[in-house]
């Protein structure tokens, strides 16, 4: 009977250990619906104790004066129930400090009076406190996985009732048997089988009760790769969406930047195309005469040459910034061939508003760019300058661009004297349509700084005492 009685318990310790083994095998890291810690407390102690019992057993010869390792053991078993107890409260209501000290007391002092009935107490007299102790918690847990479930009505927690209910209902006829018993029970071979098969039965009932809570969590977690599916789908759309909304507004800053340069630059290309037109007419009239000036006719040509060349710069210049696309790899890109490029585009205007350029740019500087997207970038700082510039009419109207090598950093220093960008407003500078006191920032700025981190670079605002606005672009070389 002994070593019969401390196989089922190795038995129903086995099956648990595996949920146990189970559970921590099927949950990983990254899972975001993790079994509550009570549970796995609870299983974890449940398990520990049938199998410390199960040891127990093998090494009692008289059960009235049992090892003492029965009292660890039945301590757990205590400590399990409190736990399981507390997994259910916590989805109800948060466990506080209040009530988390004395669970854990009480599980002290369990323990302590179970030790001494051990030493000083029948058998019978354990297992009667034992039982009444066990269906207060039973009674607790039902009542908690009741009003949790009350609402959601999942099937896998009504078994969970079902199991705590009958695990609770074994606990009578324990007690009726241990009552009606004419004398004390010394040995394994004495237990009444109905004892027997009803403490079996409420071991059994447990290990239910564990199995229905994972299917609880089973159900977590299929729920929620649903759902994070769902999600991923989701998100990915919104990306696309994020990436075609960024494309639209690049192609509306591209038509707004160069709209505000579109007087400038078609006084550029007029300008070209003029003298053509004016040194042909002038060329005819020479060919026509009787007397050919050779080198004057070749001076006239190279001149036509020069200012269609320069009118082939402008259309080209154009058409790098409308035809752009974003590359996942930049290429690199000279910062001052892309200034001279937008200041092709811009001098007229620039001129007529009086509006002097400093360029200091160190040779062969690059940014990990495209040429259009760096052509985007400093149209948009220019025009920037130029409506702070325009707006806040300092005595000499000044735009100083700086570029700089410094070790393993790039740096572009894009400065003017206007009137700066109000403190209260500095924060808000590269945010989605925020208006300031510069028209047209809402959209500039921050499609300046998009184009800049996108590329792994940094822009940041800074002013010169009050007097005039500095953007400051840094890039890191890559170790």
């Amino acid at each position: 009977m002994k070593l019969l009685l401390s196989i089922y318990f190795f038995i129903f310790a086995a099956i648990q250990l595996g949920l146990l083994i189970g559970i921590s095998h099927y949950i990983g890291p990254k899972s975001r619906s993790k079994p509550n810690t009570y549970w796995l407390a609870a299983l974890v102690v449940n398990v520990s104790g049938l199998l410390l019992f199960a040891i127990g057993i093998l090494f009692t010869a008289d059960i009235q004066k049992p090892p003492g390792i029965f009292t660890i053991a039945n301590t757990f078993f205590y400590a399990a129930a409190i736990f399981q107890g507390a997994f259910f409260y916590s989805l109800n209501k948060e466990l506080s400090e209040h009530l988390r000290w004395p669970l854990f007391i009480s599980i002290i002092v369990y323990g302590l009076i179970f030790e001494y009935l051990r030493l000083y107490a029948s058998f019978e007299a354990r297992t009667i406190f034992a039982v009444l102790v066990y269906a207060l918690v039973f009674a607790w847990q039902i009542r908690e996985a009741f009003l949790f479930n009350r609402k959601l009505q999942l099937q896998q927690l009504r078994y969970f009732q079902y199991a705590a209910v009958g695990e609770a209902l074994f606990l009578v006829p324990r007690l009726i048997i241990l009552l009606s018993s004419d004398h004390p029970i010394r040995s394994m071979d004495e237990l009444p089988l109905l004892l027997i098969l009803f403490t079996l039965g409420q071991i059994l009932m447990n290990t239910i009760s564990f199995i229905a809570i994972w299917g609880y969590w089973s159900e977590r977690l299929a729920f929620d790769g649903r759902q994070t599916e769902s999600e991923n789908e989701t998100f990915k759309k919104l990306l696309m969406e994020r990436e075609t909304l960024i494309a639209s507004l690049l192609k509306a800053n591209k038509t707004s930047s160069t709209g505000a340069l579109s007087a400038s630059i078609a006084h550029e290309i007029n300008q070209p195309l003029g003298a053509i037109q004016i040194n042909s007419e002038f060329l005819q009239k020479k060919l026509q005469a009787e007397n050919l000036d050779r080198e004057l006719i070749m001076r006239i040509a190279n001149d036509i040459a020069k200012d269609n060349m320069r009118a082939a710069r402008i259309i080209q210049t154009l058409k790098a910034i409308f035809a752009e696309k974003y590359d996942a790899i930049p290429d690199f890109v000279s910062v001052r061939e892309v200034i001279d490029a937008v200041l092709l585009l811009s001098q007229s205007d620039l001129n007529q508003k009086q509006i002097h350029v400093e360029i200091d740019i160190e040779k062969n500087l690059q940014i990990p760019m495209s040429f259009g997207e760096a052509q985007q970038l400093f149209i948009n700082l220019f025009n920037n300058s130029v409506q702070a510039l325009v707006s806040s009419k300092p005595p000499s109207k000044t735009i100083r661009i700086l570029g700089m090598q410094k070790g393993e950093i790039t740096e572009i220093q894009f400065e003017d004297n206007g009137l700066g960008v109000p403190v209260d407003q500095q924060k808000y500078l590269f945010e989605l349509f925020t208006g300031t006191k510069r028209e047209g920032m809402g959209l500039g700025l921050w499609l300046c700084n998009y184009i800049v981190t996108h590329h792994g670079g940094r822009i940041q605002y800074d002013s010169l005492q009050n007097i005039g606005a500095v953007f400051k672009i840094t890039f890191t070389a890559p170790v």
